[in-house]
């Protein structure tokens, strides 16, 4: 691959003919239908919404893409395009994906394209679960550049092709005389991380300075933490976080950092002194993140101090932030909160998160619902069960439908008994 990508840079096609050559490569022929392009702001709106609408069939998604192409607000709608891809994707159709996005490349105004552009076609092709595509686009970049390096490196990571990443960084840079940035060894200390070989992310690690002539910054830093606390190196965690904020490396702890330390308490059952840390972040100027909430919420769960995630969740909202207040809930938050607080049979504060969640339209485990709906049963609070199981009902789609259904039929005569 890293050979392949090598023989594309060193061709040198004009910009319309790497144009041509990128369509002919990344295009998989596939016939799409595309209704008349839109001819006013309105028309463009409507299109757009279409797109993003939940029930959009994959052939009529990529016809309409393909109709918003010649207008250049649509080209300039990167999460359109991001959620476009990843539709598709999910729906099996890479062959739409190929044709969506090489089609776009004949929208482009002169000189493209650019290297922003591609680097945008190295990540979607990416995240459709197309490494190949990206490498190809890769290949177009003109002159080739570490930017592009660092997109090709991550599409590979985010891939979990591993070895791909080692082998591209350690041969592509001399082949096409770029030098490896910050970025690209970042990507490949989280790629060695992720594989498990942590002795060989701290060797690059420490070789940084010397052989690349550059200084590792907190990300380089926090990777390698990653590596310690699942490794369950302590003493070296430890080692490092000292070094961070120490005359040797003069680094400001980022949330990432602060993240770290609150798993490694938790997973040492020390999770209310990683809330004390979550208290503290915002005095050090780090505003806690999403993450940070489920690291300590979770941690809190699994130690059984329900109450304390259960006020911790509440505080969400009133979270200073830079941009405004408040962190939001995602699923994961909700989940742990329902499970844990059914587990305790703390029913009302349960029924409180899953109302919360089913306002989001994401639906419960459904053994979590059922514990919660037969707890509600049990003390006397058959309208408050029904609701759950009505909302439940709503929510649930595809497949998991007929499954839910199930699910409900064991408390219908329950309910009519109860006189809900």
């Amino acid at each position: 691959m890293a050979a392949a990508a090598a023989d594309l840079c060193r061709r040198s096609p004009s910009l319309l003919g790497r144009r041509h050559l990128l369509i002919r490569l990344l295009s998989t022929q596939t016939q799409i239908h595309a209704p008349p392009t839109p001819t006013t702001p309105a028309d463009l709106s409507r299109l757009k919404a279409s797109i993003r609408d939940a029930g959009t069939k994959p052939d009529a998604l990529a016809g309409l893409f393909l109709s918003g192409l010649p207008h250049p607000a649509f080209l300039a709608d990167r999460p359109l395009f991001a959620l476009s891809v990843r539709r598709l994707a999910n729906a099996g159709r890479r062959d739409l994906v190929a044709s969506i996005l090489s089609s776009s490349l004949t929208a482009l105004p002169s000189p493209h394209p650019s290297e922003g552009f591609l680097l945008r076609l190295i990540s979607l092709y990416s995240a459709a679960g197309m490494p190949d595509h990206s490498l190809t686009a890769f290949g177009l970049v003109k002159p080739p550049s570490e930017r592009a390096l660092s997109a090709l490196l991550s599409a590979y990571h985010d891939n979990r092709l591993y070895d791909r990443v080692v082998k591209a960084f350690n041969t592509l840079p001399a082949e096409l005389s770029i030098k490896p940035g910050l970025v690209s060894h970042n990507v490949l200390l989280k790629t060695l991380v992720a594989s498990g070989d942590v002795a060989a992310a701290r060797k690059v690690f420490d070789e940084m300075p010397d052989k690349a002539g550059i200084q590792p910054d907190i990300i380089s830093c926090n990777e390698i933490l990653k590596g310690y606390l699942n490794n369950g190196d302590d003493a070296a965690f430890d080692q490092l976080l000292k070094e961070i904020t120490g005359p040797k490396r003069q680094l400001k702890p980022n949330v990432g950092t602060y993240n770290l330390r609150m798993s490694l308490l938790c997973a040492k059952g020390r999770s209310f002194e990683a809330e004390e840390l979550l208290d503290a972040m915002g005095a050090k100027g780090v505003p806690p993140n999403r993450a940070s909430f489920n690291t300590v919420i979770k941690g809190l769960c699994n130690e059984g101090e329900v109450g304390a995630a259960m006020a911790l969740f509440k505080k969400m909202p009133e979270v200073p932030r830079q941009n405004g207040t408040g962190v939001s809930p995602n699923f994961e938050t909700y989940i742990m909160l329902l499970e844990a607080l059914v587990n305790k049979s703390l029913f009302d504060p349960a029924l409180e998160v899953c109302k919360e969640c089913l306002c989001n339209k994401w639906a419960p485990p459904f053994q979590a619902v059922k514990s919660l709906v037969q707890g509600l049963l049990k003390s006397r609070k058959a309208k408050q069960a029904k609701e759950v199981l009505m909302s439940m009902r709503k929510v649930v789609k595809g497949d998991a439908k007929e499954e839910w259904l199930k699910v409900e039929t064991q408390f219908q005569l329950v309910l009519a008994d109860k006189k809900a």
